[in-house]
């Protein structure tokens, strides 16, 4: 992630002494077809930053900061420009206008495809700061291959108004229609990465293949976006699916406590973020660990120590009645879960 300043025309603060504040300020986050470059992609000499700074600060205030989406051919134009979330349809499409006239020198080697944040001044404050940039999760969250030849997952994602436990709750509840995706493809291809852009209208890139893409957007698009003005970008990689879980051994139960305790992981690691909320304010609040109870297909935490009651009560309420889909009605299981990959 790089902060990239647009600073041209800017809004005065109305701090004393305090320098001016800009419109916009830029953050290139990622590429999908490139590695980004060292120096700033998106050149403001034909006219970009006088675009967005006219857009921004004669439009109505916007009331959120916004995710973009650019699809550069490989001479440096603009194909495409996605921008959601500053609470205005018109803003937003202003500000993807102004996008397409990003000036791009950089030699690059094919069709690629730029995404990150846009942060909005907030002049209904007017007090010289952004409205709060949008979020990003780079926690990895594993799509149930149900068997299938190919797994599905991601890698990184951007949101506006939704939260990643929400969106993770989301990718599992279409995790059937993602694998027919999946399925069609053949076991003999390789592994790749792919990016999406949603925004009501789902776009995948990265497959090479049109028939996979599509079917993936239309499942993506199932994913309910709270407002209008909501967006995600997300970073996917699709891989080989993990053999069964087969270990050196004649008892098959190992297999599947190992499985069992695999999707308690999962379950638990997809839901970092809103578990986190609960240290928020909280000092000396830390969570690094919980333990998991299985029982009759569902899960909860069965014990937490953060160092505050209230933040270990709230923990609680995050993780309730969790299904788990690897486990039978029989199946029970206490499992201490950490936070962080070790």
């Amino acid at each position: 992630m790089r902060l990239l300043l647009i600073a041209g025309v800017s809004l005065g603060s109305t701090i004393a002494g305090a320098d001016p504040t800009p419109a916009y300020q830029i953050f290139e986050d990622g590429a999908f077809g490139m590695t980004l470059p060292g120096k700033r992609l998106l050149g403001a000499e034909k006219g970009l930053e006088t675009t967005l700074t006219d857009c921004i600060m004669h439009a109505p205030a916007a009331s959120g900061s916004a995710l973009y989406w650019l699809e550069l051919g490989k001479a440096g134009n603009v194909t495409t420009a996605k921008v959601r979330g500053s609470g205005s349809s018109a803003l937003d499409a202003c500000i993807a206008g102004g996008l397409k006239k990003a000036a791009v020198t950089e030699k690059l080697p094919g069709a690629v495809i730029v995404f990150g944040r846009i942060d909005v001044i907030d002049r209904n404050r007017n007090l010289g700061t952004f409205n709060p940039s949008p979020k990003i999760s780079d926690v990895a969250v594993l799509i149930d291959a149900k068997g299938g030849p190919w797994q599905l997952g991601t890698k990184r994602l951007a949101y506006t108004e939704n939260r990643a436990a929400d969106i993770s709750q989301a990718l599992d509840a279409q995790s059937g229609a993602l694998d027919a995706c999946a399925d069609k493809r053949a076991k003999t291809l390789g592994d790749l990465d792919l990016a999406a852009w949603l925004d009501g209208k789902a776009i995948v890139r990265g497959s090479g293949d049109t028939v996979y893409d599509t079917c993936l957007a239309k499942a993506l698009d199932a994913i309910k976006l709270p407002s209008a003005a909501s967006a995600i970008w997300m970073e996917l990689s699709l891989r080989k699916a993990a053999e069964p879980l087969a270990p050196r051994t004649e008892k098959p139960s190992l297999s599947k406590e190992q499985a069992l305790k695999d999707a308690l992981t999962t379950a638990v690691r997809s839901r970092k973020d809103a578990l986190l909320d609960c240290t928020d304010g909280k000092p000396k609040a830390k969570l690094t660990k919980l333990t998991v109870a299985l029982a009759a297909n569902k899960a909860n935490i069965k014990a937490v120590t953060t160092g505050d009651p209230a933040a270990d009560a709230c923990v609680k309420t995050k993780f309730v009645d969790v299904t788990i889909k690897a486990a039978d009605a029989a199946d029970k299981l206490d499992y201490e879960v950490t936070l962080e990959p070790q």
